[in-house]
């Protein structure tokens, strides 16, 4: 079997044989300006920057000149057989650099790109189920497989991957020629069988990939499942692996920490409190609930005695503010009211930046009352927004209870 890919262009690609190379010695063979990105761009007669492909992002880092001046590699990709490496300033042809790569994000993602082979080989060996698509993010990497599977599977998969990561098992790259390629069973998103490059991680998965990778599954580190669901019939995971795993655990640990002193409850039993504590919340929302019912009806009780008082010849609209009731029961206050009254109820529910407002009036009066003119003449002078019919308006305002009183005292006085 042959140990390098064939040729197919200028620049030869170190990252394929060596994933673990983040430092090379190189010369400029071409600079350019891309038309499309509006970004300057060098060609290298040989590279470790790793342009974005299957699913995962471009490596960025720097390159050295002779005169120890620098430039910083933003993106590298793949164009019409080049590999572009895209800088913050251009470079002369011929000149000799040292290219730096970012090691701690190569290292990252080679982590999750080979946990990703070892979970999708797994999943393809024990249910027959494929890789159909894949990206890595920045939070981890999404997996969708072309098959169901359910959580006690994925568990058992993550469990198993796990302890392939612990075995320490080889992780080898391969340039099979078409005909070994045909008599090699492996995994491919593509039907290509020429000119491919074969990761092998001995016994678990032979898979078609062009990203570098590590050189064992002891450097995956932890392997980690964070959710997975149905998904086009099949089923889309998300993951993570070694560096960003460990992220991952911190985070969780301090949260699960701060929960633990919140709660003064033990390391392993902050679920029981949190749950006791969503049983009582629910329990006290109940009773909230029933008190404001209970509220609401006294509240009901005391502006229709009010209305009946005042009979129907006084047309200043009656102004009825809550602090207890919500806006459903500021609602059924409301369509109470003019039931009995025949001018404007304005109704006003306390909220954290003002009041909830509510303006109605009985439909027999609704051509004398003009709703809708008072308002927008009160969003105006209160600032307000809201908006509705002839017998109905809804909104809320910013003004305070002082301000209200003294727009309608002003708009209703009598000559």
């Amino acid at each position: 079997m042959k140990n390098e890919r064939d040729k197919n262009g200028i620049t030869e690609l170190l990252y394929e044989h060596d994933g673990m190379l983040t430092e090379f010695d190189a010369t400029v063979v071409e600079c350019g300006r891309c038309a499309k990105c509006q970004k300057d761009y060098v060609v290298l007669d040989r590279t470790a920057f790793f342009p974005e492909g299957g699913g995962q992002d471009a490596d960025t880092g720097e390159l050295i000149c002779d005169d120890k001046s620098t430039v910083s590699v933003t993106d590298v990709q793949t164009v019409d057989g080049q590999v572009r490496h895209y800088v913050d300033r251009c470079l002369q042809e011929g000149i000799s650099i040292h290219g730096k790569i970012d090691k701690d994000i190569r290292y990252a993602r080679m982590q999750n790109h080979g946990a990703e082979h070892l979970v999708c080989g797994l999943i393809h060996n024990l249910y027959g189920f494929d890789n159909v698509g894949f990206h890595m993010t920045g939070e981890g990497m999404v997996i969708d497989i072309s098959g169901p599977l359910t959580k006690e599977q994925l568990a058992d998969i993550e469990m198993r991957a796990n302890k392939v990561v612990y075995e320490n098992v080889p992780v080898t790259v391969s340039f099979p020629s078409a005909l070994e390629a045909k008599k090699t069973d492996y995994r491919s998103k593509l039907d290509i069988e020429d000119n491919i490059r074969l990761v092998t991680i001995e016994g678990y998965d032979v898979c078609a990939c062009c990203a570098p990778h590590l050189d064992s599954t002891g450097r995956f580190g932890v392997i980690k499942i964070l959710g997975s669901a149905p998904h086009r019939g099949g089923t889309r995971i998300t993951m993570i692996a070694g560096t960003d795993a460990y992220k991952d655990y911190v985070m969780l640990h301090n949260d699960n920490a701060k929960i633990m002193e919140l709660l003064s409850s033990g390391r392993d039993h902050t679920a029981d409190f949190v749950s006791d504590l969503l049983e009582r919340y629910a329990a006290l929302k109940e009773d909230m609930g029933q008190l404001r019912k209970k509220m609401a009806g006294i509240e009901t009780g005391e502006a229709l005695k009010r209305l009946k008082d005042r009979g129907s010849s006084d047309t200043v609209p009656e102004l009825i503010f809550s602090e207890s009731t919500d806006p459903v029961g500021l609602r059924n206050l409301v369509n109470e009211c003019t039931k009995v009254f025949e001018g404007i109820v304005c109704a006003f529910l306390s909220e954290e930046s003002g009041y909830r407002y509510i303006f109605s009036v009985c439909e027999k009066n609704v051509s004398e009352a003009g709703l809708q003119s008072l308002a927008k003449d009160f969003n105006e002078k209160c600032s307000g927004r809201g908006g509705g019919s002839n017998i109905m308006v809804q909104g809320s305002t910013k003004a305070d209870r002082d301000h209200i009183e003294a727009y309608f005292a002003q708009k209703y006085q009598k000559p």
